[in-house]
C-alpha cells in the first residue's frame, strides 16, 4: 500500500469521525476525545511529503528550519495523547481528582517535553537537511535525542493512558470501545518503539524506510477515530430512545 493512500485513508476517517462527532465540541466530557481525533488528523497531515513539499518550504523561507512543519505535527500528537488520557481518566476519577492527577502526571511532562524537542530539534539534521519524509531522515546525535524525548513520552503518556483503559474495560458497556481503543493505543507505541530502534540503530534506517513507523500510527489514528465515531453513534442512538 503506498503511502499517499494510507494517509488518504486515514485523513477520510478523521474526516468521517469529526463530522460525526460534530456536536461534541460543545459537550465537556466528549469534546477530549473529538480534540484527540482532530489533532492525530492534523499530525499526519503534517507528517505528510505533500505538507513538506508545500507548507515546510513556506516555513523554512521564514524562520530558515526545515522539516518545522514535522515538529509542529508531533507537538500535536504529543497534545493528542494527552486528550486521550483525560478523556480515560474523566470516567473514572470525580473532576478534582482528575484534574489534579492530569495536571501531575501527563500535562507537565507534556509540558516540559516540547521545548526540549524544539531544542533537539534546531541543532541537528532535523532543522538542517530537508526532507519530504521525516521518517527517512538519518539521524544524528541530536536528532536520535530528539527520538528519544518524543517517542519516549509517547510511549508515557500512551502507556498511561492504558492503563485507565483496562479498568474501563472491566466494564461491560465500556468493553469493546476501550479494547478498540487499547489496539490503537499499542498501535501508537509499536509506532514509537520501532522508531527508537532505528534511531538507535542507524542501519535499520534504510532498511525500515519509516513504513512501518507510518502503518502503525495511521492505525492508531484510524482507530481511535472510528471507534470514536461509532461511540458516539451508540450514545446519540441511546438518548434517543430515552426521550421518546
Amino acid at each position: 500500500m503506498g503511502l499517499a493512500v494510507l494517509i488518504t485513508i486515514t485523513l477520510l476517517c478523521v474526516a468521517w469521525s469529526l463530522w460525526i462527532r460534530r456536536v461534541t465540541w460543545s459537550c465537556r466530557w466528549e469534546v477530549a476525545a473529538t480534540l484527540n481525533i482532530a489533532l492525530q488528523g492534523a499530525t499526519v497531515l503534517l507528517m505528510s511529503p505533500l505538507a513538506s513539499e508545500t507548507l515546510g518550504h513556506w516555513l523554512h523561507s521564514l524562520t530558515g528550519l526545515w522539516n518545522l512543519e514535522d515538529y509542529i505535527g508531533h507537538d500535536m500528537y504529543i497534545v493528542a495523547a494527552s486528550a486521550i488520557v483525560y478523556n480515560s481518566l474523566g470516567r473514572l476519577q470525580d473532576d478534582h481528582a482528575m484534574q489534579v492527577t492530569f495536571k501531575q502526571y501527563v500535562e507537565r511532562p507534556a509540558t516540559l517535553c516540547i521545548p526540549l524537542l524544539l531544542a533537539a530539534f534546531s541543532l541537528g539534521n532535523g532543522a538542517k537537511i530537508y526532507a519530504p519524509d521525516f521518517f527517512e531522515l538519518h539521524t544524528d546525535f541530536w536528532l536520535t535525542t530528539y527520538w528519544l524525548l518524543l517517542c519516549g513520552t509517547l510511549v508515557y503518556l500512551l502507556g498511561y493512558g492504558s492503563r485507565a483503559l483496562l479498568i474501563l474495560r472491566k466494564d461491560p458497556r465500556s468493553r469493546v470501545v476501550a479494547n478498540v481503543y487499547l489496539a490503537a493505543s499499542v498501535s501508537g507505541i509499536l509506532a514509537c518503539v520501532v522508531r527508537i530502534v532505528t534511531a538507535l540503530v542507524p542501519s535499520l534506517q534504510s532498511v525500515e524506510g519509516g513504513n512501518l513507523v507510518w502503518i502503525f500510527a495511521c492505525m492508531c489514528g484510524a482507530g481511535f477515530a472510528l471507534t470514536s465515531a461509532h461511540s458516539w453513534r451508540i450514545k446519540t442512538k441511546w438518548f434517543s430512545k430515552a426521550s421518546r
